[in-house]
């Protein structure tokens, strides 16, 4: 059980060496209180589009946190600043990482402000430290949102500590309640919340955080969001349609990242430029909604060098262009396909798979993509594609296949598709990404057969390369790790880690601490699949 301040125990947030403690709790039930409300944050989502996923961001976002950094402790507070740099997912994820990676800071700096006063004074200035952090990460803050009721909370959090300077669970109970009152006013502030008769999504989720760190400090329990509590009224369509775009930008100055922040207030709105500046680690991630995608790349070029750039149209109504339809093997990769504006169809669902992608492809408005990810998908996938194509006579749009046999590929295929450019050069940049993306994994050997490795037995450990067995052990993270020297033998920047469903413990953290050991700059980029039988699946780029 938590140490709690109710008895006059100190509070664990701030009181010697349960700090760690209970900031890394705090990041385990704000994950799991957000991921079980994900669903009515997604129906409350309005601002700044109505397109449904401020709940599925989030959820990303804090789930990638905690899953990167499965300890938090004084030494790794970096590795939480980067895991909430890389995890962040749409307006309110990148926001709520900023939030995260401001409490990071404060702590290695020893809460300026706070210096070593009392344990309530502290929780204040932390809040107030986030609310301030996520305001100068978004260009143009907007009233009503998650920024005011971050706001409104701090400051009752700092008026509190005037009365009860020792009393944390107090300071934050009193940022509890002013962060419920806050969330009340949010349609007195933004008009698109009034006509839809909802609060602001993003200020509904700071609240819940908040209730968790309630919580952890021994209050109330929090209490999930329940979807069935959420009904907005329908609002009218958009003008025209937008795209949601997301880049890292590493090794910019913090000069670089100002005036990025400012060139792409200039061509969009929902503007959020969070991290830290080459001085500091010289990680940034960036997000945008706008009209023209390729805009905001190029304002970035020659601020420091792109990665995991993502596009995602946001206009709900409007039936779309080009449909790209991605094969994957767990729920996790699922969202991550959905996340990049993709139709993810689940080779393990409760259909036949081939019954699944045929109705999805005949009901798929304009061009259709396909990502099969796997070689027995690929071959049904081009003999339907190609039945379809008969039944058409060639006309009405284009079906086409890019021949994936990997998850990995797919990821890289999906990365860097621009629903803003024509079908042929779209196919050619995903054809070529993902080709470009080897491709590794690690399974446990069901039966005894011969390799290319030689003899496995039942429960051996298997490392595959490229379709071939070539590594035999008997632990997975390292068979994992020499499947990943393999891939990244060759060169490479990016090494991506999709964990199974059977994934052990500590296996992302082992295997980026050992990219971290090689030459040059490897990325690590960890994604939790879920896919059964392949703890761990690999690529490198």
């Amino acid at each position: 059980m938590l140490p709690s301040s109710r008895a006059g125990a100190p509070a664990p947030l701030v009181a010697g060496s349960s700090v760690w403690e209970t900031f890394d709790a705090w990041l385990r039930r704000a994950s799991t209180v957000i991921g079980d409300s994900a669903d009515a944050l997604d129906a409350l989502n309005v601002f700044p589009v109505s397109d449904a996923d401020t709940g599925s961001n989030l959820q990303l976002t804090l789930a990638g946190i905690a899953r990167a950094v499965p300890d938090v402790n004084r030494g790794n507070l970096g590795a939480v600043v980067q895991a909430a740099i890389l995890s962040a997912h749409g307006n309110s994820g990148a926001i709520v990482a900023e939030m995260f990676s401001s409490v990071c800071r404060s702590l290695e700096r020893g809460l300026p402000g706070a210096g070593a006063g009392p344990a309530g004074t502290r929780v204040a200035v932390l809040l107030a430290t986030v609310a301030d952090a996520a305001r100068r990460a978004v260009a143009r803050p907007v009233a009503g949102t998650i920024l005011t009721v971050a706001a409104d909370a701090a400051r009752a959090a700092q008026q509190a500590a005037e009365q009860t300077p020792d009393d944390a669970l107090a300071l934050a109970g009193a940022a509890q309640a002013e962060a419920r009152a806050a969330l009340l006013r949010t349609p007195d502030q933004l008009d698109v919340l009034a006509a839809a008769g909802v609060v602001d999504a993003g200020g509904q989720a700071y609240a819940l955080l908040v209730d968790a760190l309630v919580e952890v400090l021994g209050g109330e329990p929090a209490v999930p969001l329940a979807a069935a509590d959420v009904a907005p009224r329908p609002l009218p369509a958009a003008g025209g349609p937008e795209y949601e775009v997301m880049y890292v930008v590493h090794d910019a100055t913090a000069a670089a990242l100002d005036e990025l922040r400012d060139r792409l207030a200039a061509l969009g709105h929902s503007v959020v430029v969070v991290g830290e500046d080459a001085s500091a680690g010289g990680l940034a991630q960036v997000h945008v909604h706008l009209a023209e995608p390729g805009a905001a790349v190029e304002a970035a070029l020659g601020a420091g060098r792109i990665s995991q750039i993502r596009i995602t149209a946001l206009d709900p109504v409007a039936a779309p262009s080009r449909t790209v339809v991605s094969v994957v093997a767990g729920p996790g990769l699922a969202r991550a396909v959905t996340a990049a504006g993709g139709v993810a169809l689940d080779r393990h669902g409760p259909h036949p798979l081939a019954e699944e992608l045929s109705a999805t492809l005949r009901r798929a408005g304009g061009d259709v993509v396909v990502l099969p990810n796997d070689m027995e998908t690929l071959e049904a996938a081009t003999h339907l594609v190609g039945r379809l194509r008969a039944e058409r006579g060639g006309r009405s749009r284009h079906l086409v296949v890019i021949p994936t046999v990997a998850q990995v590929q797919g990821l890289a295929a999906l990365a860097v598709h621009d629903p803003d450019t024509d079908l042929d050069s779209v196919v050619a940049a995903m054809g070529a990404a993902a080709g470009h993306a080897r491709h590794g994994a690690v399974t446990v050997a069901e039966g005894a057969a011969m390799t290319m490795a030689g003899r496995c037995e039942v429960g051996d450990v298997l490392g595959v390369v490229d379709g071939d067995f070539v590594e035999i052990g008997d632990d997975v993270t390292a068979v994992a790790t020499r499947v990943a020297a393999r891939l990244l033998a060759p060169g490479g920047e990016l090494l991506t880690v999709v964990l199974g469903a059977e994934a052990p413990a500590g296996l992302a953290e082992a295997l980026t601490a050992w990219a971290r050991r090689l030459p040059g700059a490897v990325e690590v980029q960890v994604l939790d699949g879920g896919q059964p039988r392949y703890p761990v699946l690999l690529g490198a780029e």
